[in-house]
């Protein structure tokens, strides 16, 4: 899944039902929160319908941004995200059976995924599989980018740069990381030098949070990647993150999470493994 960034996760807003709790959280379309007037509850249209708003309400933003201050385009496009992930659930919830047989093999359903494609293509929007049998719809890597980079502040416009550039891939899925360690890695070198330039960024604290995230992912890895094996006679971590940590110390060295990997490989037969990293993750 693409990764997030946390002051609260807009998973809190769109996904409270049981069945959904279940789905894979995908981590791209999460963002900075404020509080914000949910204005497409009341709107009853089919997806068709929706997908208009969605391009008409970017309209809307573009010709907005020309007329507002740098810090007034900030708020702009915190609003403007979340309203946006509201309407793509309600055109998800309009397309659920294309949805749900996305992965069919027949007919029919080829065909209703191969349409609803096409009108996505026309609104800048796309599919993006997200582990476990489970599609979202979501916008282009560089959307966000795209429309507001000429606008916002510089920590904003960074900020939009790094993100279109992680969502070109899929972070993880099915419980497992799909993007290798090493870009992992130099994930989290992104966002150590962004919180170093941008100290009193508001957005620094929910980066920072994200960056942990990232260290521990790096160091554990996923439920479906470890990076240590748990064999009945020896516990080890595996020959190859070994390799990437060595690599990582080697061209990072002054890098914070340096200290953590060396902490790592010292005590990963800990059972209290995690407690140790994220304590000392407080300190760095």
């Amino acid at each position: 899944m693409r990764k997030f960034f946390t002051l609260m996760t807009l998973g809190l807003v769109l996904f409270s039902c049981k069945d959904e709790a279940k789905k894979p959280v995908s981590k791209k379309n999460t963002a900075p929160t404020a509080a914000v007037k949910d204005t497409t509850q009341t709107v009853q249209a089919d997806s068709s319908d929706l997908l208009e708003l969605f391009s008409k309400n970017e309209e809307e933003v573009a010709s907005k941004l020309k007329t507002i201050s740098n810090e007034e385009a900030n708020e702009l496009y915190e609003k403007y995200f979340l309203e946006n992930n509201i309407l793509l659930h309600q055109i998800e919830q309009r397309e659920s059976n294309a949805l749900t047989n996305f992965y069919s093999e027949k007919a029919s359903d080829k065909k209703a995924i191969k349409l609803l494609n096409e009108k996505l293509l026309k609104h800048k929007l796309e599919f993006e599989e997200i582990g476990e049998g489970y599609v979202e719809i979501t916008t282009k890597n560089d959307f966000y980018y795209a429309l507001f980079r000429d606008y916002v502040t510089s920590d904003y416009k960074r900020y939009l740069y790094l993100k279109s550039e992680e969502n070109k891939f899929l972070y993880s899925a099915d419980a497992g990381l799909a993007i290798s360690f090493e870009d992992l890695g130099d994930r989290i070198i992104s966002w150590e030098n962004f919180i170093n330039q941008f100290p009193t960024s508001k957005l620094t604290e929910q980066v920072t949070e994200e960056y942990k995230s990232y260290q521990l992912d790096y160091l554990r890895g996923l439920d479906n990647t470890p990076t240590v094996e748990n064999a009945h006679t020896e516990k080890y971590i595996y020959p190859e993150n070994i390799q990437e940590f060595n690599r990582f110390l080697k061209k990072y060295p002054k890098s914070p999470t340096v200290a953590l990997i060396n902490t790592f490989m010292k005590n990963f037969k800990n059972e209290d493994i995690y407690n140790i990293l994220t304590k000392e993750q407080e300190n760095l």
